[in-house]
């Protein structure tokens, strides 16, 4: 892979991420609820459909439908009828012309053709650089691992820190239907955080990213001098039963 490779591939993971953010946005309230209503459908449906499936006024819909066409979000195309009259239209899902499935189908034609084993590292420096993600300075150890959530945030991902200040979880992941048949996007990720924090002067350093050990959820285990290990999965026990939570060696 190429230093313009890699270039490509960070600034286009930043652009996914961005617009899978908006995405998320847009999913709020009865556009989003109609969009999801359409994409979801096996079949063109109509304004009556939708209107049965969300208690919204046909002219309510009607209004919110041409928004979404307008964005290239759905189309429409006229319904088979043999009687008189003007057939209705009816919304189909414009996803194949989606730019982010586009944009997500050009980044698994580039991975799939990448075999440098630095293709991660210079990518994840791209991808941050494309992101305006920089590397800063952190006076303490907790103001580190803020440091690497809050980019983490900006990349796309909603964050949660542990109380304990050691675990970092990763929810609404805007690549999650490309990580399983490419996987380098996770060490893509993990690359970033090492770089984050090593940017801020602090011992804290990544030990894992577990990918998926739940549902929809991501793990980035931390290793810090001044705090002892603490279980991953909240309400986890250890096999023996006992139970046990991160502490302060300071």
């Amino acid at each position: 892979m190429s230093f313009s490779g890699a270039e490509s591939i960070g600034r286009t993971l930043a652009r996914l991420g961005q617009m899978a953010t908006r995405s998320s946005e847009e999913q709020d309230g009865s556009r989003g609820q109609i969009l999801h209503l359409i994409q979801e459908s096996g079949e063109p449906v109509s304004l009556e459909d939708i209107s049965a499936a969300t208690n919204l006024h046909v002219n309510t819909i009607r209004t919110h439908v041409e928004v979404l066409r307008a964005a290239g979000k759905i189309d429409r195309v006229r319904a088979m009828t043999s009687g008189r009259g003007r057939p209705r239209w009816l919304y189909i899902s414009a996803a194949s012309d989606d730019p982010y499935h586009r944009m997500a189908g050009d980044l698994s034609q580039a991975l799939k053709a990448a075999e440098d084993p630095g293709l991660a590292e210079e990518a994840a420096r791209r991808w941050r650089a494309a992101d305006h993600v920089a590397k800063q300075a952190a006076s303490d150890p907790d103001q580190a691992v803020d440091t690497a959530a809050n980019s983490l945030a900006e990349l796309g991902f909603d964050v949660e820190v542990a109380p304990t200040r050691d675990t970092i979880y990763l929810t609404a992941c805007p690549y999650a239907s490309l990580v399983h048949e490419h996987p380098v996007i996770c060490e893509i990720h993990a690359r970033a955080v090492e770089q984050v924090l090593d940017g801020t002067g602090q011992d804290v350093r990544l030990k894992s990213l577990d990918v998926f050990p739940r549902p929809g959820v991501c793990v980035a285990r931390l290793n810090r001098t001044d705090v002892a290990p603490a279980w991953t999965v909240p309400g986890a026990a250890p096999e023996d039963g006992s139970s046990r939570t991160s502490r302060r060696t300071r």
